[in-house]
């Protein structure tokens, strides 16, 4: 193997490296954009109590649902 291969070789790593970063930044960035757009957490709350007591309602109804 010739000796200019061994840099090809830290070439290749390098490269690699900044773009794992590159897309790593990219990823992170997306993902704070969108953690603008996220619903009041008193509407998240809510949804979830009413999605609970509309499950405990047709338990109540059919108890052998699987509940």
């Amino acid at each position: 193997m010739a000796e200019g291969s061994d840099v090809n070789y830290w070439l290749l790593i390098l490269i690699g490296a900044f773009v794992l970063l590159a897309i790593l930044g990219w990823a992170i960035a997306r993902n704070r954009s969108r953690s603008g757009n996220e619903a009041p957490m008193e509407t998240t709350e809510r949804a979830t109590r009413e999605n609970y007591e509309e499950e405990h309602r047709d338990h109540e109804r059919d108890p052998g649902s699987g509940l």
